[in-house]
C-alpha cells in the first residue's frame, strides 16, 4: 500500500459508497428480475415431477425442489433441470437415475449408467450394452431407443444447449403430454439427437 499511496500522492482512498434506502428484498429483485411468463415455471415444475414419477417420492420431491431453486435463482429452464439433476454431489442418485448425460465419446458412461436408468424406469428386463468400437453415440442411443420400444418406452433426447447427449426414458403412451410440458417449460425435446 505504501507504493500505491506514494504513486497517487496520498490519495489512495475512495469515498464511502452512497447509502441506499432499498430493502434487501428490493435489491434481490433487481438482481433476479421476475420472469415474464409464470406459466413457464409451472410447466417446468410439472415436467420435473413427470420425470421423477418413477423414483421414490421423497427423492423425487428433493430433485424437483433443486430444479425449482435453480430456476428461481435465475437459471433458464434447461440449465435449472440440468443443474438440479446432474450436479455430482447433490443431484440424482445412481439407483434412482432419471436423466442420462454423456459426451460424444461417453461410451463407458453409457455402458455403466444405462442399466441403472432402465431399472429406475420400471423395466425388469436388464439392458446390456457391449461396445463395438464402430458405432457413434447417436447410433448407440438409437439402438437403445429401439430396444426400449419393445417394452412400450422411448428414449427422449433433451436439448440443454451443450455438446452432451442428455435424455430420459418415457412411456410411449405419454409422449405427447411430456413433449408438450417440455415445450411449455422452454426445453426442446426430440427422438433424434440434437
Amino acid at each position: 500500500m505504501g507504493i500505491l499511496d506514494r504513486l497517487f500522492g496520498g490519495r489512495f482512498t475512495m469515498p464511502p459508497p452512497e447509502e441506499t434506502n432499498l430493502s434487501a428484498s428490493a435489491i434481490m429483485k433487481e438482481l433476479r428480475p421476475e420472469r415474464s411468463d409464470p406459466s413457464q415455471k409451472k410447466a417446468l415444475e410439472a415436467f420435473s415431477k413427470t420425470l421423477v414419477a418413477v423414483v421414490p417420492e421423497k427423492e423425487g420431491a428433493r430433485l424437483v425442489r433443486r430444479v425449482m431453486r435453480r430456476y428461481a435463482m435465475g437459471d433458464d429452464a434447461s440449465s435449472a433441470l440440468s443443474e438440479g439433476f446432474l450436479n455430482d454431489s447433490k443431484g440424482q442418485k445412481l439407483e434412482n437415475l432419471v436423466l442420462l448425460s454423456m459426451d460424444w465419446k461417453g461410451f463407458d458412461v453409457f455402458e455403466y449408467q444405462a442399466p441403472y436408468l432402465v431399472r429406475a424406469s420400471g423395466l425388469k428386463e436388464p439392458y446390456v450394452y457391449v461396445q463395438d468400437g464402430v458405432s457413434s453415440m447417436p447410433e448407440v442411443l438409437n439402438d437403445f431407443d429401439q430396444w426400449l420400444a419393445r417394452f412400450g418406452k422411448r428414449y427422449l433426447h433433451l436439448d440443454f444447449g451443450d455438446d452432451n447427449y442428455e435424455g430420459v426414458i418415457v412411456d410411449t403412451n405419454r409422449l405427447e403430454e411430456i413433449a408438450e410440458l417440455a415445450g411449455r417449460a422452454g426445453i426442446k425435446v426430440s427422438f433424434e439427437n440434437f
